[in-house]
């Protein structure tokens, strides 16, 4: 098939093309445009702009077999309001409402929505059960109960792995790798706290997953209840650390921290369904419940041994989504050539 994908997000681009490139189709990449809207308003998808984008490139997308939208969930519009027939695959990244106006000021959107389960030609779902949980219990606006999960290869990446092995104390790649999210900087400044740990660390951004090969682990504080970088960490083998959940509410205590919404620091249980806290990954991170802990942990965790959890995972995981992404395909086709 030839597939559209239409996104704002560069890893979701690169999650797409890995998968549908394996399965043997034909994947173009194309960021939402209206004609018109520019920078953030662009996210804010009503009536109008979606049918400037259907006019002004109909033909262009009539032109492929089918349509994956990703990220943010309103990129769909065009297709729903148009009655798009062909394959059209919704992948909610996001909270299918992101940038939205409520449902009393767009009643329409939260009605195409609804409608998906009488149009079979048309699948959404979330990348992470959080996404699902949140529309159909706190927006009544029914996914069901399926995901499919980002992969966390990329065309460039696929190769790409660490086994830890013959690392040892006095190499220089044992430095830790700090990103330079709102958690890891405005809440506290991470980096400054382990290296008065005495732990190695580098606060950096990087332009391509691939360039964290380079460290002997990540040390980060959740912000969100999935990325796409989690999962490229799992693929590159990487060993992660993170605040318990325990230790991360006491650490948000402390100051300015920030987390993705429907989160409530107040009943924190809802984390359990959040990548980093969700039983399925509890053997593939590092927990750690104070700043002496993950002092003692960082030099006595076995690298190799959690390396080889790590993979195994990721392999598992791969092949998994994988045929969950080729399943959908395969119902789309049976119910066309019914009809």
């Amino acid at each position: 098939m030839k597939i559209l994908h239409i996104t704002f997000h560069k890893g979701c681009q690169l999650d797409i093309e890995y998968v549908f490139t394996t399965l043997g189709h034909e994947i173009q990449t194309m960021y939402f445009d209206d004609g018109e809207t520019k920078d953030g308003e662009l996210y804010k998808i009503t009536h109008d702009r979606a049918q400037k984008c259907w006019n002004k490139h109909k033909d262009y997308f009539d032109t492929f077999d089918g349509i994956i939208t990703s990220d943010t969930c309103p990129t769909c519009r065009p297709f729903l309001q148009n009655n798009w027939s062909k394959l059209l695959i919704i992948w909610v990244c996001n909270r299918f409402d992101y940038a939205m106006q409520n449902e009393e000021q767009d009643k329409e959107f939260y009605e195409l929505l609804r409608d998906i389960p009488n149009r079979k030609n048309v699948f959404i779902f979330g990348y992470t059960s959080i996404e699902n949980i949140y529309s159909n219990h706190i927006r009544r606006v029914n996914f069901g109960d399926f995901v499919i999960k980002p992969i966390g290869i990329n065309l460039m990446s696929k190769c790409i792995y660490q086994t830890y092995q013959g690392i040892t104390d006095n190499d220089n790649n044992n430095i830790f790798y700090i990103p330079t999210y709102h958690n890891e900087t405005k809440l506290m400044n991470l980096s400054k706290k382990i290296t008065e740990l005495g732990i190695q660390n580098r606060c950096e951004r990087f332009n391509h997953i691939s360039e964290l090969i380079q460290y002997k682990g990540g040390i980060y504080i959740p912000y969100a209840w999935s990325t796409l970088v989690f999962f490229e960490r799992i693929q590159l083998g990487l060993v992660t650390f993170i605040p318990s959940l325990s230790f991360l509410i006491e650490l948000f205590k402390t100051g300015n921290w920030w987390f993705q919404s429907p989160f409530n620091p107040h009943n924190p249980g809802l984390l359990k369904f959040s990548e980093w806290y969700c039983d399925e990954h509890r053997d593939i991170l590092v927990y750690f419940d104070s700043w002496e802990d993950l002092q003692e942990k960082v030099k006595t965790t076995d690298y190799v041994a959690k390396t080889k959890t790590i993979l195994e995972f990721a392999q598992k995981h791969h092949d998994d989504m994988l045929s969950r992404w080729k399943d959908i395909i395969v119902k789309y086709n049976e119910h066309k050539d019914v009809n």
